[in-house]
């Protein structure tokens, strides 16, 4: 438990399987290494990069594969309630809503890692003594639960089908390891020796979006990030990014954000 008992964060023991609690909420964040997760009566895969929203007085159980990487997030209904849920909106107060659904995200990889370097963060400020935590901490869960409501998550309520959701979550791997150098849908496809109209029908009923705009999520996520936070030029930063011509990245990123790369920079 933090210092301050509101809020801790915590690595998964491989020696314990049942993270039922009676007081606290938890977030689960399994990045990869786990199995399946159970919670009440429901048993469902944990694929990689998995995050799960959990209530007080859960019957929770994990099982594990290898290479186990994650954390429990576990906080009190005072911590949410008082810092967290203040000025939140809807969705984000329905991801701990003791009435919905238990929300199960498959997060894309770039948004697991930014969860990732989230808890970590909340994780540092809990066992500090700056002054004002409480509120940074709260701050960073806030942002925690924007991430996750990215359109480009599978969120796993529902009567999805499994090995529809293994090949979407198989695509964004694919995509995550590979945008620089590949934007075309069909190239992913015949990696996955699937047709290119099969996944993307695949991709919009999974996730309600195209199999392209995952591509797209992927480079501007990676662009806006390196034009804010290096010092590459702008052409650097479009060859780096696998386009072919400057010109080509400008038009691709003002068509998106509005304004041409170098007006986003100095903004």
């Amino acid at each position: 438990m933090s210092r301050d008992g509101s809020i801790s964060v915590q690595p998964f023991d491989v020696s314990r399987t049942d993270y039922s609690s009676t007081d606290n909420y938890q977030v689960m964040w399994l990045k990869q290494g786990f199995e399946t997760v159970v919670v009440d009566l429901e048993e469902f895969e944990a694929s990689p990069n998995t995050i799960c929203f959990l209530t007080p007085n859960r019957f929770i159980r994990v099982s594990y594969k290898y290479g186990v990487e994650g954390c429990v997030l576990s906080f009190s209904k005072v911590f949410f309630q008082d810092l967290v849920q203040v000025d939140m909106n809807i969705k984000e107060a329905a991801l701990l809503s003791l009435f919905e659904p238990i929300p199960k995200i498959i997060l894309s990889p770039k948004i697991g890692e930014r969860v990732h370097h989230i808890a970590e963060m909340i994780d540092e400020l809990c066992g500090s003594e700056i002054p004002n935590k409480e509120a940074a901490v709260a701050s960073l869960f806030k942002t925690l639960l924007i991430y996750c409501d990215s359109k480009c998550n599978i969120r796993l309520n529902g009567n999805l089908n499994q090995n529809k959701i293994r090949l979407v979550t198989t695509y964004k791997e694919l995509v995550a390891k590979h945008f620089t150098k590949t934007h075309l849908v069909n190239e992913y496809a015949n990696m996955m020796n699937i047709s290119p109209k099969y996944l993307n029908q695949v991709v919009r009923e999974i996730l309600g979006v195209t199999a392209k705009s995952i591509i797209t999520e992927q480079l501007l996520i990676k662009a806006r990030h390196d034009l804010k936070f290096s010092n590459h030029s702008v052409k650097e930063i479009a060859f780096g990014l696998g386009f072919s011509e400057q010109f080509h990245f400008s038009n691709f990123f003002k068509r998106e954000f509005g304004v041409s790369p170098s007006k986003f920079r100095h903004n």
